[in-house]
């Protein structure tokens, strides 16, 4: 055990040297990505793939895979593989073995190494399983004389991954992407193929597009396909079929934007940005080049960015289409700084720079990152990352991550290292004082950096080496150093002074004590000290034993010290400073001694030896240059032999292969000497001289001079024109030499400019110089020099040669000829010689005067080029068109095209349309015919009123001219007024054709006149009804949306109205609005004004109204009491405010009762009285008590508000008689008397009054009073004489004076002393849970026993009973079963007497039986009784009740109420109720949970006739013909698209959240045209939607066409579609029905013996026509009244079983179920209220009193229906058919057929109110 724990040791000691010597002597560097894998890798499963990740770094850093999660990646066995390199290899696999996991997932890449770690950026990888495709020939548009448009599909599955190569003309014409086509074919870099100007001869022609996979390289051919020419020649007007909506590129490179659109004539292209303030029209330029549909830019930079338009054009109109290009300019980012050093307990600061090109780029999403994990405060858009209190754990690699919007990362690393830090001991030993024998243990700690190493001594001397010292070492994970010196069995001679010193480079640090061992003096033995001279010696004697008196030392025989530079120090040991060799050399003796005399010895030997010393260098610094010879010499001026004399260059041993050479010329001068110096002898060289006493260096640095040399020398270089070019060019020398660039202007050996950094000119940091899209002004001559002071530098002339191919200044121009005269068509291209020129027609057919008699052609030649010049001679309208000057050289090729436009007489404009509309003019623009027109010399622009209802009028004209520009503003026109306007051009020739005719609808301005006939009404307390007319129709000036009708009161000095917004019809109808809200019992100035979509009109004269009078709704005011007397009070108060008053005021009641805790209250303790006077006087009243006061004020309506409760008490009385009195012989001589207080003590008890009265016969002998305390009810009377007889009687008294005296109760004294009890029984009232004690106080020691209810009570014989042994009786823990009556009988043998207690237990009451008696659609109204209230009266009742899931909420009701109505409730919403009650113990259970429904139903559909209302352009939608089934609804959805055979035509959505209005107009349409309408009408109850057809007038307003119309029925189910047919079938149906469940209930009352019928059915039927359920309406709005309240009578109560329903209790149903065909109206007034009613007999006793009787209320429609016969001119039932569909979100499905009403079952109960 002793070996292995030696061999532990050691081994520690081995681990902490090596760990702690290894931050002195390597040097470490954080890793550092080499290559980092890309952010996103595709390949295909046939191929695989892999991801290269390498990192440099000290020590070589390890690379590993993570995933997304941080989870580490895994080799699967042929699937997945990690190469020892560092990449990652995803291996082929079939289709089926394809994991997501593993080939659609992201990767990271790790490096770290002992320093710390770094993660690449998220590598997504996707692999894409090669599947078989096939690819097929769209024909866009083939249309002869136009351009036909191919489009290879390719399928979706795999488009992302294909793309066009080429296109083959059958046979074997290949036809590759280009930026511009040969004239004829055009193949766009996106893969579709223009053919331009199709003759019949394409016909016949076949074509096939070839694909290839982006992965597999796999190239697919689709079929053949042939063009079929469509000979119509009538005018298509573009449409963009193609567009490259977002393209990005990086700064520098090309980008292409592409526009593609068909139409006929071949649309003409504009491009345009809108990167500035307004649109801008797009120039060629050197950069740009405008190529028809395509616009190419070379060399983007960020100012290209943003976004373009491409307008396409011919005469049949115009299309666009926007295109945003997007430059990445790429990003550099960096660490500053990138290695940072800080000492612990510092702080580190690391600043993530940004830039591009240069300059510093702001706002970027910067993360950083520290050893590869997210800092957690990172993530915010900050470039400076703090660590304060820098401490081991910081230090590692910290990573700066910049992701950019568009995705891609960048990223840098820095490192922080921790700097040195002396050590600093944490922990260390203190002294110690201890007997021979037990185990010590010594321990410090230190912490530093590097770590420090700990090492001990003893005495200033290495530990004993003996089996008894164990020293131990580790370092903890924090880096500190923990040592330990374990003495097992510690001995006298281990005392001494012990030291532990912890040193790194960084310092040293020690902590010394004492361990003091009790023993003689001992002195151990001192090894050979070795001084170095100079420095101070400090000897310490090594002696043990405790305690020591003196040390002394001795050298020579003489007791030290005998020199200045000696001194023993106070703890005995020696110093000496300096040391000298010669006088201090030899051997020291110490000796030291205790008290008792005894001393020791001990003598050792101090050697002085002298250090090294060096001669300096004379300089710093030797700067030679290359091939000269270089000496340094090293002198050792002192120090004793023997000498080591080394050399290092760069802190390393001189090597032989360096080139070097030392020469020892003796012990003391040694000289390195370099023969021919070269670049590699650059360095730092040190002569390092050692001997036993110390090692010093002297250093000097050698810098070497090297001229330039070539390491990329310069060549010549040929470049095509607009291409890239690197030239290359680099040196090296010491110093590191300049390259500059120079350009001759001239010849060879002419001048030299410099070249500098310009956009296109990039001088690179290598020396390279690149030139990008390369033009002919770069050609010539270029000097790259390399110079770095030594010599005269390097330099070398290329020659930069640009071979240009042919190109035009301009891509395009146009020539513009009359009719018969020769048009000169010219080009001019540049380039290199020879250029051949070929002028082609429309791209095709090669023009060749010998074949063709009106051309001619000349060229020639032009100092850049080639001019050229085509000569057309009589032109006319066929030589119009596109013509090519195609030029060809040896390096490529290029055309121009040269547009021909022969003039003709004006064509009649295009594309007439409104560029302006107000209410009073029109801004016309039109566009002139583009092809063949001649010079237009004025325009006459027509005009017109387009209401077919109106005398048709002459056009009206007017003239543009001077000069003739495309619009013209026509003035003087009347506002919401179609008029018909058409343009017509006039030239030399003569005048065009007229345009199409343009229908145009003036704006709507304010309406000019107020509204008529304004009247109001009152209709309640807080309402008005208030209805006008629309103002006149020419004052409307447009269509009226709606009112804004304001109120005010009249006698308030506000002069401003509150307004209120109601929708109009947008006819002018008759209008009404019910305002509610208002203020009760106010007169109001009311008025209305129109409003269109512009704005409002007039106000109308106001109308004075005055709201009915109502209760008041505030209670009295200031009201207080003051008591009279014992029984009576004074009341008074003051009148509520006058606002609040809401009528005239007819008196005051006061409702008080007595507060009083009685087991039953009783029934007529509520009074009431009634007066005018603001005072009363409240007479015969309970003496002494507390009265509850409260004040209503009333009108002719009814009852006020209640004021809060006043507590009131009435002054104290005398109290009454005491309620009883006893009188027992206690003993021969004592009498016991005991008394009951009285039951009405009318005040406070002060005291008791006992009379004693001594009679003998019927001779009064004596006459006595005592006064008793109030709390005393008993006296025992001593010291009487025998067999006298005494009378007794009590009286009370509180303050105001005595009450009544008792009954008198006499007794003879005896010695026979009978059993009699003294206490007192009766009700005693108890809550549960309590404990009662019943007594049992007797005289005469008789036996007792308890009986309940003649039961004997047995000790013992209940858990919850105890009889004391004075004879009381104790429950305990009350429960209801332990009431009843408790007797106590007591007989001692001379007498027998019995007692009775009635024990009364209270409990919570009963759960009440609640009832719903009736539902609105926002109010249910309940009642309820209560059950058994748990002896005890109810305080109160708390109402719970929670719409659907959401929060309960709860209400406190009044322990008189005994029904509730809940208001402001959600329409058509099921909510859960249910009741508890209240007493002084405590809640009750609650009472079964009720679920009730609110009235009201998801919207219903309207017939398509009363809905719709189609126009030629437009269709009306009456929104307010939808009904809503009693709930309001909140929005509609509407939709529509036009029926064409387009199977994937879209839906055009009108609104998804359209507010309730009376009237949409929804415009666009086309005439005679078939729509499907969709509409979805929501509202809190649910939803419902239909479809509907219709078809539009024609553009004259007459009838569609019939066939359009059968279309339409056609389109739509026959029978629902038809209203006459699906009423009767329904009403049949449910007839039916109705008569079978009739039958079935019938039949089963007569097997039940004629059960009286439960249940009823209500049946509603659909209306067919609006006149018809108009009158219904008002029928049942006759028949049926809405109640809100319950009827009863006095003697009614509330059924509690089914058969308490009368068989004839009339059950109301929902209108809306009735008539849903029926409009409903916004506002309060649209939501019918509805209930059902019964009777009932008379509630129990004790209960809350019956219901109040219901008070009838009339409700009635805020607006009547009216037919809208303005909108019927033409058939609607022809013109729109209906398909709808109903859906209902909430709980149970509501059908409109019948209604059943279910009796309530002994559980939960549903009820569902319709």
């Amino acid at each position: 055990m002793w070996i292995s724990s030696r061999l532990f040791v050691i081994f520690l000691l081995l681990h902490l040297e090596t760990t702690c010597s290894e931050p002195f002597e390597a040097h470490l560097r954080g890793p550092g990505f080499v290559m980092e894998p890309p952010g996103r890798v595709e390949f295909s499963n046939s191929s695989g793939g892999w991801l290269d990740c390498s990192a440099s770094g000290s020590p070589q850093p390890t690379i590993d895979w993570v995933h997304a999660d941080g989870s580490a990646v895994t080799e699967i066995h042929g699937v997945r593989r990690v190469l020892r390199n560092g990449t990652l290899v995803l291996m082929p696999f079939a289709a089926a073995a394809y994991h997501q996991d593993v080939h659609n997932t992201i990767y990271r890449c790790i490096a770290s190494n002992s320093v710390g770690r770094i993660v690449s950026r998220d590598v997504q990888v996707r692999a894409v399983v090669a599947q078989a495709y096939k690819v097929d020939v769209e024909v866009l548009s083939a249309s002869r004389g136009c351009t036909a448009i191919l489009r290879c599909v390719v399928p979706t599955f795999v488009k992302e991954l294909v793309r066009v190569v080429s296109w083959v003309h059958e046979p074997a014409i290949y036809i590759y992407p280009s930026l511009q086509g040969d004239g004829k074919f055009h193949l766009l870099p996106t893969g579709e193929l223009l053919i331009h100007n199709l003759q019949e001869s394409d016909e016949s022609q076949s074509f096939r597009c070839r694909s290839m996979h982006r992965l597999t390289r796999q190239v697919v051919v689709s079929s053949p396909t042939r063009l079929r020419i469509n000979s119509h020649r009538g005018i298509i007007s573009p449409s963009v079929v193609e567009h490259t909506a977002h393209v990005q590129v990086s700064q520098d490179e090309g980008a292409v934007l592409l526009c593609v659109a068909q139409g006929c004539p071949s649309p003409e292209y504009s491009w345009y940005t809108h990167n500035g303030a307004g649109p801008l029209p797009v120039l060629s330029g050197p950069r740009v080049r405008l190529l028809g549909p395509i616009l190419a830019i070379e060399a983007v930079t960020g100012e290209d960015s943003g976004v373009y338009k491409c307008t396409a054009s011919n005469v049949g109109g115009e299309a666009s289409a926007e295109l945003r290009l997007t430059v990445a300019t790429p990003i550099q980012v960096e660490i500053s700084p990138n290695v940072l050093s800080v000492h612990m307990g510092g702080t580190a600061e690391f600043r993530c720079l940004v830039t591009s090109n240069g300059s510093p780029v702001g706002m970027q999403n910067i993360l950083w990152y520290k050893d590869g994990r997210q800092l957690p405060s990172s993530g915010r858009v900050e470039d400076t990352l703090v660590v304060p209190r820098v401490s081991r754990e910081n230090r590692g690699m910290y990573q700066c991550v910049v992701r950019r919007p568009e995705g891609d990362t960048f990223q840098a690393t820095a490192e922080l290292q921790l700097g040195d830090a002396p050590p600093v001991l944490l922990y260390s030993f203190i002294e110690q004082t201890l007997q021979p024998g037990p185990a010590v243990s010594l321990k410090c700690s230190a912490a530093g950096n590097p770590t420090p190493q700990i090492s001990w001594t003893l005495d200033g001397f290495p530990l004993p080496s003996n089996g008894r010292f164990m020293i131990g070492q580790y370092i903890t994970v924090h880096g500190d150093v923990i040592s330990h010196v374990n003495i097992s069995h510690v001995m006298v001679e281990d005392g001494g002074e012990y030291a532990c010193i912890a040193e790194n480079r960084a310092g040293r640090v020690q902590h010394a004590a004492r361990l003091n061992i009790y023993g003689l003096p001992y002195i151990r033995l001192i090894p050979k000290v070795t001084a170095v001279s100079g420095e101070t010696l400090n000897l310490k004697c090594p002696v043990a034993g405790y305690p020591i008196e003196e040390i002394h030392w001795e050298r020579g025989g003489r007791e030290l010290p005998d020199d200045i530079r000696q001194r023993v120090q106070p703890d005995g040991s020696l110093t000496i400073s300096p040391v000298q060799k010669n006088s201090d050399s030899g051997v020291y003796t110490c000796w030291a001694r205790n008290k008792q005399g005894h001393s020791a010895r001990r003598s050792g030997e101090v050697t002085v030896i002298v250090p090294p010393k060096v001669s300096p260098f004379q300089t710093s610094i030797l700067q030679l240059n290359m091939g000269d010879r270089a000496s340094l010499t090293c002198s050792v001026v002192k120090g004793d032999l023997p000498l080591t004399i080394n050399w290092r260059k760069d802190g390393r041993p001189i090597d032989p292969t360096q080139h070097m050479s030392v020469k020892q010329v003796d012990q003391y001068n040694s000289i390195l000497v370099i023969e021919n110096l070269g670049s590699d002898h650059t360095g730092n060289y040190s002569c390092v001289v050692r001997n036993s006493a110390a090692e010093v260096e002297n250093s000097q640095a050698l810098l070497v001079n090297v001229p330039p040399r070539w390491i990329v020398e310069p060549v010549d270089a040929n470049v095509e024109r607009n291409r890239h070019i690197m030239l290359h060019c680099q040196a090296q020398g010491v110093p590191t030499p300049s390259i500059v660039w120079k350009k001759a202007t001239g010849s060879k050996s002419g001048e030299y400019e410099e070249v500098r950094e310009r956009p296109f000119t990039k001088l690179l940091g290598n020396g390279s110089l690149l030139l990008q899209h390369v033009k002919e002004d770069r050609e010539g001559f270029y000097l790259c020099q390399a110079n770095n002071g030594i010599g005269t530098g390097i330099g070398k002339v290329i020659q930069l040669k640009v071979n240009s191919s042919p190109y035009f200044s301009s891509t395009s121009r146009s020539v513009m000829v009359k009719k018969g005269d020769t048009a000169l068509l010219q080009c001019s291209v540049s380039g290199d010689k020879p250029i051949n020129i070929v002028w082609m027609r429309s791209g095709k057919n090669t023009l060749n005067p010998s074949t063709n008699y009106k051309i001619s052609v000349k060229q020639e030649a032009t100092p850049d080029g080639v001019s050229a010049e085509l000569q057309i001679r009589t032109v006319d309208a066929t030589d119009s068109g596109p013509y090519f000057c195609r030029a060809s050289n040896l390096y490529g090729n290029d055309q121009q095209l040269v547009q021909l436009q022969v003039q003709e007489p004006p064509q009649p404009p295009s594309v007439l349309e409104a560029a302006m509309i107000s209410s009073r003019s029109v801004n016309l623009k039109w566009q002139p015919k583009t092809l063949g027109t001649g010079d237009v010399s004025k325009y006459l622009v027509e005009f017109r009123e387009a209401d077919p209802a109106l005398f048709v009028e002459q056009w009206q004209q007017v003239e543009v001219k001077d000069p003739p520009t495309f619009n013209a503003l026509i003035e003087n026109l009347k506002p919401a007024t179609r008029y018909a306007f058409r343009v017509i051009a006039e030239g030399s020739a003569g005048r065009s054709a007229p345009s199409q005719e343009l229908i145009v609808r003036t704006e709507p301005q304010r309406p000019a006149g107020p509204p008529l006939n304004l009247s109001a009404r009152p209709l309640s307390s807080t309402e008005l009804l208030i209805s006008w007319v629309a103002p006149l129709p020419e004052l409307r000036h447009g269509d009226i949306q709606g009112y804004n009708v304001g109120y005010k009161l009249a006698n308030s000095g506000n002069t401003a109205y509150n307004f209120t917004s109601v929708s109009g019809d947008g006819d002018g109808g008759n209008g009404e609005l019910l305002l509610s809200g208002l203020a009760k019992f106010q007169r109001y100035n009311v008025v209305v004004q129109a409003f269109n979509q512009v704005g409002p009109g007039p106000l109308s004269e106001p109308a004075t109204s005055q709201t009915m009078e109502d209760v008041p709704s505030r209670s009295p005011e200031d009201v207080r009491c003051a008591a009279l007397s014992s029984q009576s009070l004074q009341v008074s108060w003051q009148p509520p405010p006058i606002y609040h008053t809401n009528g005239l005021l007819q008196g005051y009641k006061l409702v008080f009762e007595p507060i009083i805790d009685d087991i039953q209250p009783s029934k007529d303790e509520v009074e009431s009285r009634k007066t005018t006077a603001l005072t009363m006087v409240l007479t015969g009243l309970r003496k002494y008590t507390n009265y509850s006061i409260q004040v209503l004020a009333h009108t002719r309506m009814g009852d006020g508000v209640l004021s809060k409760p006043l507590f009131c008490h009435s002054e104290e009385d005398v109290p009454e008689a005491p309620a009883d009195i006893k009188v027992v012989v206690s003993s021969s001589q004592s009498l016991y008397i005991s008394w009951l207080p009285p039951t009405e003590p009318n005040g406070v008890i002060t005291k008791y009054s006992l009379y004693t009265r001594v009679v003998n016969g019927r001779e009064e002998l004596n006459n006595e009073k005592r006064s008793l305390p109030s709390q005393q009810a008993y006296y025992e009377a001593k010291g009487l004489h025998p067999h006298m007889e005494y009378q007794f009687w009590v009286t009370a008294s509180t303050r105001v004076g005595e009450g009544k005296s008792s009954r008198v109760a006499s007794q003879i004294t005896t010695n026979r002393i009978p059993a009699r009890i003294i206490s007192f029984g009766g009700l005693v009232v108890r809550p549960w849970r309590s404990t009662v004690t019943l007594p049992c106080t007797a005289v005469g020691k008789p036996k007792r026993d308890w009986f309940k209810s003649d039961v004997v009570l047995r000790q013992g014989g209940h858990h919850n009973t105890q009889i004391l042994d004075n004879g009381d009786l104790i429950i305990s823990s009350l429960e209801l079963g332990d009431g009843g009556n408790y007797s106590c009988q007591v007989d001692n043998g001379i007498g027998t007497d019995r007692l009775t207690h009635i024990l009364l237990v209270q409990v919570p009451p009963a759960a009440p039986t609640l009832y719903v008696t009736s539902a609105t659609s926002s109010s249910i109204l309940m009642h309820w009784k209560c059950g058994f209230t748990g002896n005890a009266p109810i305080t109160g009742y708390t109402l719970f009740y929670r719409r659907g899931n959401a929060n309960t909420d709860e209400m406190q009701l009044s322990r008189h109420a005994s029904s509730h109505e809940l208001k402001g409730l959600v329409c058509g919403s099921t909510y859960q109720i249910y009741l508890s009650a209240q007493n002084k113990v405590g809640p009750s259970p609650s009472s079964i949970m009720l679920h009730v429904r609110t009235q009201g139903q998801s919207p219903g559909q309207p017939s398509s006739t009363a809905l719709l209302a189609p126009n030629s352009t437009s269709l009306l939608v009456r929104l307010h013909s939808w009904p809503d089934n009693g709930c309001p609804i909140l929005y509609f959805v509407l939709q529509y698209k036009a029926v064409t055979d387009d199977p994937d035509a879209e839906w055009v959505m009108v609104s998804n959240a359209l507010k309730p209005q009376r009237r949409l107009v929804v415009p666009n349409l086309l005439p005679s045209t078939l729509y499907h309408l969709r509409m979805e009408a929501h509202n809190v109850a649910g939803e419902s939607s239909a479809e509907f057809s219709f078809v539009t007038l024609t553009k004259d307003g007459d009838p569609p066409p019939p066939e359009i119309v059968q279309r339409g029925h056609r389109g739509t189910t026959v029978f629902y579609g038809n209203i006459n047919l699906l009423i009767p079938s329904i009403a049949a149906l449910s007839g039916m029905i109705c008569t079978i469940v009739m039958v079935i209930i019938c039949y089963r009352n007569m097997l039940k013996n004629a059960r009286p019928l439960a249940e009823q059915s209500a049946h509603s039927q659909k209306e067919s026509l609006e006149n018809r359920a108009n009158s219904e309406a008002a029928q049942r709005e006759r028949y049926y009244a809405t109640i809100h309240k319950v009827s009863m009578q006095n003697n009614d109560k509330i059924p509690e079983t089914s058969e308490d329903i009368s068989p004839y209790a009339t059950f109301q149903l929902s209108e809306g179920a009735a008539n849903m065909s029926q409009p409903h109206h916004g506002g309060p007034a649209n939501t019918l209220l509805h209930s059902f009613m019964y009777h009932e007999r008379a509630l129990a006793e004790g209960c809350s009193s019956p219901p109040p009787a219901a008070s009838k209320n009339r409700r009635r429609h805020s607006r009547k229906t009216e037919p809208e016969s303005e909108e019927s001119e033409s058939d609607q039932d022809q013109l729109t058919s209906s398909r709808t569909e109903s859906s209902n979100q909430h709980e149970g499905k509501i059908k409109h057929n019948s209604r059943l009403i279910q009796h309530f079952p002994n559980h939960n109960i549903s009820i569902t109110y319709l």
